[in-house]
């Protein structure tokens, strides 16, 4: 029993100990986006050689941001946290563009959390002329067929209708603001012209993007299609 008490005394403390590293561990939520994959691997090796925990995602960046940024929660518990940061940024050649807290457009981060949206060189945000600005779902719009156009970020589209009907093949951005579906078997050199606007419903604001047929093709239907995103 003399033994039993100091282990089971030691182990509360190492407990205890592990739960307050934990929960003063910041998170630093990384928007890889516009990264490759080697970008993306060099940024999680930085960051975590400092001791930062890091979650990856590929959200769309608000509308105001346009350049590296960092969001930061007021409750992060680490002082040089921000700091750091900074100079980790530096070191792999990322130019901040602005820091700020809480909350930018619809992104909001809380407790001990740091949100970062890395722009690389060469890269414009919202420009529309990057594949990741239009690689979303789209539906048809006032169209007699319900049909949806899925443009993947990795240049591949699958086109799908309410019968089954799907076609998949590449696509690409021939100079902005058209946009090619290609595909052999079945032979498709199909044009969309894109165009954005914004629309307001009783919740708020929505940013459209919509792509207009320029060609005629019997295994697509001429319909407008549309996404949009709230902002």
């Amino acid at each position: 029993m003399t033994l039993i008490k100091p282990l089971v005394r030691y182990s509360l403390v190492l407990t205890c100990l592990m739960i307050t590293l934990a929960c003063s561990t910041t998170t630093v939520h990384v928007n890889k986006l516009y990264l490759t994959e080697n970008e993306s691997r060099n940024v999680k090796i930085a960051l975590e050689k400092q001791g930062f925990a890091v979650e990856f995602n590929e959200l769309s960046y608000p509308s105001d941001i346009y350049s590296t940024s960092i969001l930061y929660s007021p409750f992060v518990q680490d002082a040089k946290a921000l700091e750091t940061l900074e100079d980790i940024l530096i070191s792999l050649n990322y130019d901040i563009g602005s820091i700020n807290a809480l909350v930018t457009s619809n992104h909001w981060y809380t407790k001990n959390t740091i949100g970062l949206f890395l722009v690389p060189d060469g890269v414009a945000p919202h420009s529309g002329k990057n594949i990741e600005d239009i690689s979303f779902l789209y539906q048809a719009e006032s169209c007699e067929t319900r049909a949806q156009l899925n443009l993947h970020n990795d240049g591949k589209f699958t086109y799908m209708t309410p019968e089954k009907t799907e076609i998949s093949g590449t696509w690409s951005i021939t100079q902005y603001p058209y946009i090619r579906l290609e595909n052999d078997r079945p032979y498709l050199n199909f044009y969309y012209e894109i165009t954005r606007s914004k629309r307001v419903d009783r919740i708020g604001e929505i940013e459209i993007i919509e792509l207009h047929p320029l060609s005629s093709t019997l295994i697509i239907s001429k319909c407008n299609m549309i996404y949009g995103i709230r902002v």
